[in-house]
């Protein structure tokens, strides 16, 4: 946010020109984001679109990818980029003028990639395993969503005071992210089970996880488990225990799963009934 803010201030005193500059900045967001995920639909071929969506090997190498990205927002580690291309593009970037912006945004993208790598991940993921519209809009919108803020502070320098301070919150946000995504990423296991026949990974062995993840993730909400970057908690606040009473009910929803109930709602992220011998 200082870099971006400090490379629209060289701009202010010719105002028009400042408000350019940060359109092609928060367009260039979108584009980088949005043609990334568009090439990827477009080119992978269906026979090998057709591989990668019953074949075991990719479908376990996409589950181990999501396991990576959920243990990245635990804290074990960050993912970065090559120091290299940040440097590369940052350079473009310091030449100024309408390409500078472009290279601005270029930049953002490479240094955020330790944040946002693991949902743009699951979302190319998709994109390589046949889905053309739903990777394209979802970055698309996450894309504009993550270019909104930046290209404000573009156009108003001065609000970079009135911005919420980074802490402890901001951290339980990456970790109730990171549960999502270690649940949402158990159905890449789905396919290669059922195609191959092995039968490890029965509905309710499939839900027995899901409710373990989502129990871990309701005490987390109540600062009852903490990871390395945690702050102390010293209260709950009234959003976290609102959180983790949905939590907890929704683990409560996926029990009866366990004994034989369709569970309608989420049924396109289970394993087949027929699957079910509990």
């Amino acid at each position: 946010i200082p870099m971006t803010v400090t490379f629209f201030m060289q701009s202010s005193a010719n105002r028009a020109n400042a408000i350019t500059k940060a359109l092609i900045y928060g367009i260039s967001i979108i584009v980088i984001y949005t043609f990334i995920s568009l090439i990827l639909s477009i080119t992978l071929g269906p026979g090998f679109i057709n591989w990668l969506s019953t074949h075991w090997l990719p479908n376990i190498l996409f589950f181990i990818l999501f396991t990576i990205f959920a243990a990245s927002f635990f804290g074990m580690f960050e993912i970065v980029m090559p120091s290299w291309i940040v440097n590369s593009s940052d350079k473009q970037a310091d030449k100024g003028g309408y390409a500078g912006a472009f290279f601005m945004a270029l930049t953002l993208v490479l240094v955020s990639f330790s944040c946002t790598a693991p949902l743009v991940g699951g979302l190319l993921v998709e994109a390589a395993t046949g889905e053309a519209l739903k990777p394209i809009v979802g970055m698309f919108g996450f894309s504009l969503a993550f270019a909104f803020p930046f290209t404000l502070l573009a156009f108003f320098p001065s609000w970079l005071s009135k911005l919420p301070k980074s802490g402890g919150w901001l951290n339980s946000v990456k970790v109730v992210l990171g549960f999502f995504i270690l649940a949402l990423g158990m159905k890449f296991l789905i396919i290669p089970d059922q195609t191959y026949h092995w039968g490890i990974l029965d509905r309710e062995i499939y839900l027995a996880v899901w409710i373990v993840i989502f129990t871990l993730m309701g005490f987390y909400l109540l600062g009852k488990i903490k990871f390395s970057h945690d702050s102390d908690l010293p209260y709950i606040s009234v959003p976290r225990l609102a959180l983790s009473i949905v939590t907890f009910a929704f683990v409560l929803y996926l029990i009866p799963g366990m004994f034989g109930a369709p569970l309608k709602a989420i049924s396109g992220l289970l394993p087949s009934p027929s699957s079910h011998d509990f």
